[in-house]
């Protein structure tokens, strides 16, 4: 069986419906794909976006798709400082992926894109770097497409990348996450809570609330080893300030994901293949936040794929590049230099492990800049009490929003 269309998506998360929707916009036929048999599963990340990042976009998330609203970040360093930063960049919305996504492939199909669940990507022809040709799985029947331009916005394990023999990330260059959707025995507080301790090791754990009394809670960290259950289970039944609201035998559902490291690559282009969202490392890496920056970089992907078709024009792929630089190159290109900043942090054999979480937590929640690493360093020597007090003091100098308290439990 031949199917026509002129953009093929390959994956319905939010860079490929936005992709999807801008394309078909553009007026061109288009065709969304995606291998699971229900958009939106399994879940794969923790469900959480900026708020400041909706405002500025003026994205409007569908009231149905809210789990809930947090006012602030709280950061637990080393189980002994706990720093709440009540800026508004740390304001949050948690959402229901399962039908978010699910809303986003909707729309698509409302501008008049074409949308296939269960539809696999099995095969590609290519011609002088070009895929011609490529064979999906459809619920069963194999049909076949000839596009002029791919969008593939199928995650950091993107199929399309491995049947062009491209490779983007290596699995070495992953961080492993899992968490567990659970269910508090006492009311959480409004905020997203992020650890950063040696127990989780190089990456962070974190607790993303969904209502009053229920959260993601989870981990992700480079290196991850063994099974992740096992290293979950672990922390949830050792960390105290996990154990004050949850019971690892309360789990309404278990999550895996992962992220590339490298982090953000721009607007990889590759022939007539354009990656977006994951597959192209747009996400705001210091934090790994990926939802509405893989939304936003593929709807340049969909635009720009609209246009060289319109134009007949391969070579108007080239503004890709620029798109999303346009749309949010100076976010990611600046939370991929932080990221890169607390890895090497992290990875400081001069400091103590608790202490390079110290650090890094400074550094995540913007309390310190990378320019006053040198000057942070000195706070490491002091008493618990005495780095608190020190804190405080950069907290009350620089005006922000914050408030920092012991938590002695080391």
């Amino acid at each position: 069986m031949i199917k026509e269309c002129e953009v093929l998506v390959v994956g319905a998360g939010p860079a490929g419906s936005a992709a999807a929707l801008t394309s078909a916009e553009g007026g061109v036929s288009t065709l969304l794909i995606d291998r699971k048999k229900e958009i939106g599963t399994p879940v794969q990340c923790g469900e959480v976006v900026g708020e400041p990042l909706l405002r500025h976009l003026n994205f409007k998330v569908p009231p149905a798709a809210v789990a809930s609203v947090q006012n602030y970040t709280r950061f637990l360093l080393d189980r002994r400082i706990a720093i709440s930063n009540k800026e508004p960049y740390w304001r949050s919305v948690s959402l229901e992926r399962k039908i978010f996504d699910k809303l986003l492939a909707a729309r698509a199909a409302e501008a008049g894109a074409q949308v296939h669940a269960d539809a696999r990507l099995v095969s590609v022809e290519m011609k002088d770097g070009d895929v011609v040709e490529a064979k999906i799985m459809h619920q069963g029947r194999e049909v076949t497409v000839r596009p002029k331009i791919i969008v593939a916005a199928d995650g950091v394990h993107s199929t399309l990348s491995r049947l062009m023999g491209v490779e983007l990330f290596t699995e070495k260059a992953m961080a492993k996450g899992i968490e567990y959707e659970m269910v508090a025995h006492r009311k959480l507080p409004s905020a997203m809570q992020i650890f950063l301790e040696p127990e989780v090791g190089l990456g962070y754990g974190w607790i993303i609330p969904k209502g009053p009394r229920r959260a993601n809670v989870g981990l992700a960290a480079i290196g991850l080893t063994g099974n992740r259950r096992d290293r979950l289970q672990e922390w949830l039944s050792t960390n105290p300030l996990v154990m004050r609201y949850f019971e690892a035998d309360h789990v309404l559902e278990v999550k895996t994901g992962d992220a590339p490291i490298p982090g953000f690559l721009g607007g990889p282009r590759r022939g007539n293949v354009l990656f977006a969202g994951d597959a192209a490392g747009q996400t705001l890496a210091f934090v790994g936040e990926g939802i509405m920056p893989s939304y936003i970089c593929g709807q340049g992907a969909g635009a720009v794929a609209a246009a060289a078709v319109r134009f007949n024009d391969v070579d108007r792929l080239d503004c890709y590049e620029q798109a999303v630089d346009d749309l949010m190159g100076d976010e990611l290109a600046g939370g991929g230099a932080l990221k890169d900043i607390i890895l090497d942090v992290w990875t400081d054999q001069n400091i103590s492990e608790g202490d390079r979480t110290v650090l890094c937590g400074l550094l995540m929640s913007e309390v310190i800049f990378p320019e006053q690493i040198e000057e942070a360093r000195e706070l490491l020597s002091l008493s618990n009490y005495k780095m608190v007090q020190a804190i405080k003091d950069i907290v009350a100098r620089r005006k922000i929003r914050a408030t920092v308290s012991a938590l002695r439990l080391r």
